[in-house]
């Protein structure tokens, strides 16, 4: 019975539990080669995710110096146009006074030829 049971042991270890262990070592060395890629991996996404906070970083800096220029221009167009408003109404006045100015002498004109 001894012998039976040793047999039995030797069959099995040979046919059995040696095959599943090469199995069971081959399978962890995978999965150990794949968790050490994606460790690698995660070490690329991280540059790459620095990348990509500097692309940002630049363009928020690009867009700022693009709005300080619009507004700069925008400011010269507003003062341009009034200082040419200014002048416009500084002519128009000028006129309006001189129309005045010109009816008032003709007003004492008329009232000296009356009197």
């Amino acid at each position: 019975m001894m012998a039976q049971f040793l047999i039995l042991m030797f069959a099995l270890d040979k046919i059995y539990f040696t095959p599943l262990g090469k199995f069971m070592d081959e399978r962890d060395a995978t999965i150990k080669e794949k968790l050490s890629s994606v460790k690698d991996t995660s070490g690329e996404v991280k540059q790459l995710e620095e990348q990509a906070a500097a692309i940002m970083k630049a363009a928020r800096v690009e867009i700022a110096a693009a709005l300080n220029k619009m507004q700069k221009e925008t400011q010269a167009e507003v003062e341009q146009m009034l200082e040419e408003g200014r002048k416009k109404v500084e002519a128009e006045l000028a006129e309006a006074l001189a129309n005045l100015e010109r009816q008032k002498l003709e007003t004492i004109k008329s009232l000296d030829a009356q009197a």
